[in-house]
């Protein structure tokens, strides 16, 4: 399980959010996108309600209790 401010990196770190519906903050670069529940996620993509982002691209920062 990921703690507040850790980077999710792992399949098994975004299925815990998915099940727990636990908030993350996505960035790109160091500029903030978006703060929401993660939906789904495959090795490419994570959808954050309804749109999707580039796992290569932003990343995912976990924030419980947000």
């Amino acid at each position: 399980m990921p703690h507040q401010g850790e980077i999710l990196t792992l399949q098994r770190h975004f299925q815990y959010h998915i099940q727990y519906a636990v908030p993350v903050e996505i960035y790109r670069d160091d500029v903030f996108v978006a703060i929401g529940v993660v939906t789904a996620v495959d090795e490419g993509f994570a959808e954050l309600e309804g749109t999707l982002y580039n796992r290569g691209i932003f990343t995912f920062i976990s924030r419980p209790g947000y």
